[in-house]
């Protein structure tokens, strides 16, 4: 795919996509010592394509199961109840053609990231390195209605193509839960990420008292998948204490 190719197809979706940025896509806080500015159109709307395709892919699967033979982009995209999303799913499938996007999304375990990546959209770095250098929890010990925040620190030594810094809370009961945020051609520097989670105890996360370990890694694509050019920088684990 050439430059020029993909300048145009970026100066057709940037409008699109922001409004779908505005509405739909929000990152947990994440605040830098060093932050660089890379001057490449793709990074301006790789976070709105892994947006649209992580709420979207299900739908879409849905659509090829239920509808059968799909001969065109417009056909398959028609029937997403967004309008939005339907100019996006276009955009998309268009420049990597109809059977190209079904493959991808058909894939046995399709991910936003690397769907984006096919498609040309997010940038790719096979060289990616960096390393979390502290993770913590404050505070170490709480209650049901306790707000957590987990904290890291993180160096990047080689710029990221485009990766994510997620966390995973692993309770002794209930289900395991977490969060993250998209890395795009990040920088070389020393950055510092905070989420923060309230224990607000449920059905899947009832929050009962013992030690909540909380696995935090730094990936180069999506953390845990097995497509190509992903793969964990840096990895660091801590935890946390209810009463």
């Amino acid at each position: 795919v050439s430059t020029q190719s993909t300048g145009t197809l970026t100066m057709k979706v940037v409008a699109v996509l922001f409004a779908i940025f505005v509405v739909t896509f929000a990152l947990p806080k994440i605040t830098s010592t060093k932050i660089t500015k890379v001057s490449n159109p793709g990074i301006e709307w790789c976070p709105i394509c892994v947006s649209f395709v992580d709420q979207t892919i299900d739908q879409l699967l849905n659509i090829i199961l239920n509808v059968g033979v799909i001969g065109s982009c417009e056909q398959l995209c028609s029937y997403l109840p967004n309008s939005l999303e339907q100019v996006t799913c276009n955009l998309l499938c268009d420049y990597v053609g109809i059977e190209g996007f079904l493959d991808l999304i058909n894939d046995a375990d399709p991910d936003p990231i690397w769907i984006c990546e096919e498609c040309d959209v997010c940038p790719i770095n096979d060289n990616a390195a960096g390393k979390i250098t502290s993770c913590g929890v404050s505070p170490k010990t709480g209650t049901q209605g306790t707000t957590f925040n987990v904290q890291i620190i993180f160096t990047i030594t080689n710029t990221t193509g485009t990766g994510e810094l997620v966390y995973e809370v692993d309770p002794p009961a209930g289900f395991p839960f977490g969060d993250g945020t998209l890395l795009v051609s990040q920088a070389p520097g020393t950055y510092r990420a905070e989420f923060q989670f309230e224990a607000d105890p449920g059905q899947d996360e009832p929050f009962l008292p013992g030690s909540y370990p909380v696995g935090v890694a730094l990936c180069e694509g999506s953390c845990g998948s097995s497509h190509s050019h992903s793969f964990t920088l840096s990895e660091c684990n801590t935890q946390f204490v209810m009463n």
